[in-house]
């Protein structure tokens, strides 16, 4: 759906309660677009376009203005023209289909942020009449709010200092639904790349067993603290601990359990590992470890991490002990408070005896009151009840998965209600092979897209991929243009992005999750591996910094 395409007119226009009479939007609530004229020559020039190539309104506004702009309007300036009266409520936050409109990569959209000069919205305060020609009168009853350009670019910080300024303009009564929401996923971004910060240690750090306590048969929960006076690393939710276990007389064992919780205060992760025949790491842990004992740990790290910043719905699939990531995503989930997008939560468990953590996730759905909860039960004892303690028999199969994501699920985007395709749905999938290939299949069938359905690996595969990612510890890194060299470590869990920017360098950006090949630079020497992988394949000799970490021990790169 797009209404960015119009034609200019010159007579009156009638301005309704909403916006242009007779006006329609796709998905924005705002009432109207406004687009400074002076834009045209600037990015004409700044792109290459004839001037004649591009007639007034192709940037989708309803108001062609001139003689105010970005950088002198702030969030709640009121404006009048003609007759009709508005309140600026936020820059243009441009998408795909302003890039498709001037006929340019989605990259431009970052660079359009930068400048300030993307247009701003206007709601309405008085209908009335607009004509070619009419006079613009501006006032400020709150001098002190932020311009439209400083919004636009303070959208696009990596800053935790900056979580103070986007907070504050959460407090501005004329702010824009889509803003705000903008404003809520970019704090949570910047809290969240904080945390890869906080804390965090090199190498094996030594803990001790705080507690032990049963979940369920076979399943048992540790809680780990830190045999120093240092902070806690805060996990992403759904990041896992590197763990290793030393006994006299036998081989250190390393193994990676996911994190189930934390406990900053009080200084404790929580690991919850269901013991498994032939298992050594588990059986050590249930059989032979006791309360006082001492464990080595790694920071917390994996990129299995719940995007806490997008909008579409999100589901969370779980089978057995596989849930144990999916209870901290479910936290990071609710942490989002107002705004967080619909979600989806089906696990699988054999019975209510078998249900791990089933009082703790019924306290944290109970927060929820328009999650969608679909609860299985293999083997359903007779006292388990249907509709309280689970909700289906059996395993789920791929019909069901396209009775449940098939169809179109409302979603309030920028305070309106809309249908939208099942298919735009971001999954996360934890269990045994066959249940994660059951998911991933049957989510591709529907049209969800690979890149949006992202799996822990149970048990085989995650101890491989730990392997490979400790084959390289540290790295030289060499963006070779800048003329900086900096030190890359794997236990900081920095991609090369990360790693530039804490260089002090601003290589150009959008995702940072592999989608939108804004950060494609050259690599001159050295070799990468990505997680998450690139959307789409990349030329030789190209890189995504924002999903690389290093495979070699020298990279050097064209940044």
């Amino acid at each position: 759906m797009t209404s960015i395409v119009r034609d200019p007119i010159e007579g009156p226009l009638q301005i309704g309660p909403e916006g242009p009479v007779d006006n329609s939007t796709a998905v924005h609530t705002e009432h109207m677009l406004a687009f400074p004229a002076a834009h045209y020559d600037f990015w004409t020039r700044e792109l290459g376009v004839a001037r004649n190539a591009w007639n007034w309104a192709w940037w989708g506004e309803n108001l062609t203005v001139d003689g105010v702009d970005e950088e002198m309007l702030r969030i709640g300036d009121l404006v009048k023209i003609g007759t009709a009266e508005f309140e600026v409520t936020s820059p243009r936050i441009p998408c795909f289909k302003v890039a498709w409109r001037i006929g340019q990569p989605d990259s431009i959209l970052l660079r359009m942020m930068e400048t300030g000069r993307v247009g701003f919205h206007l709601a309405v305060l008085k209908p009335g009449l607009v004509s070619l020609g009419d006079a613009i009168e501006v006032s400020s009853p709150q001098p002190e709010n932020i311009t439209v350009a400083d919004m636009s670019r303070l959208l696009l910080s990596t800053s935790i200092e900056s979580v103070e300024q986007l907070s504050a303009t959460l407090a501005i009564p004329a702010l824009g639904k889509k803003a705000a929401g903008a404003v809520r996923r970019r704090i949570a971004l910047i809290e969240d790349r904080e945390r890869m910060r906080v804390g965090r240690w090199r190498g094996w750090r030594r803990f001790i067993l705080a507690n032990v306590n049963d979940e369920v048969e076979g399943i048992r929960s540790f809680h780990l603290q830190p045999d120093d006076d240092q902070p806690l690393a805060p996990p992403a939710p759904g990041q896992f601990l590197s763990v290793k276990t030393q006994r006299e007389g036998e081989p250190d064992l390393v193994r990676t359990w996911s994190i189930s919780d934390v406990d900053l205060q009080r200084r404790l992760y929580r690991i919850s590992i269901k013991v498994i025949e032939g298992g050594a790491g588990s059986r050590r842990m249930h059989e032979q470890l006791q309360v006082g004992d001492a464990i080595w740990c790694r920071p917390p790290a994996g990129q299995f991490v719940l995007n806490r910043s997008g909008h579409r719905r999100i589901a969370l699939f779980s089978a057995g002990i596989g849930v144990t990531p999916m209870i901290m995503m479910l936290k990071g989930y609710i942490e989002r408070g107002q705004g967080a997008p619909p979600l989806v939560w089906l696990q699988v468990a054999v019975n209510g005896r078998a249900h791990p953590f089933k009082e703790e996730i019924s306290a944290l759905l109970a927060q929820l009151p328009d999650v969608h909860r679909i609860i299985y039960y293999t083997r359903p004892d007779p006292a388990d009840r249907i509709g309280v303690d689970y909700d289906r028999s059996g395993r789920p199969t791929a019909e069901d998965l396209r009775e449940i994501f098939g169809a179109p699920y409302p979603l309030n985007l920028f305070g309106r209600e809309l249908p939208f395709p099942g298919q735009e749905t971001e999954a996360y999938v934890c269990g045994p092979e066959s249940f994660q290939d059951l998911v991933r299949d049957s989510l591709l069938a529907i049209g969800v897209k690979p890149a949006d359905i992202l799996s822990e690996a149970f048990v085989v595969k995650r101890a491989a991929n730990e392997g490979q990612a400790a084959l390289i510890e540290k790295a030289a890194v060499r963006f070779i243009r800048s003329g900086v060299t900096a030190e890359w470590h794997a236990d900081d869990g920095q991609t090369l992005l990360d790693l530039a920017e804490a260089a002090g360098l601003s290589p150009a950006y959008a995702c940072r999750s592999g989608l939108c090949q804004s950060c494609e630079c050259a690599i001159m020497a050295g070799a990468v591996q990505y997680d998450p992988q690139p959307s789409v394949p990349l030329e030789s000799g190209k890189v995504l910094i924002c999903c690389a970490r290093p495979a070699t021990n020298v990279i050097e790169l064209d940044v």
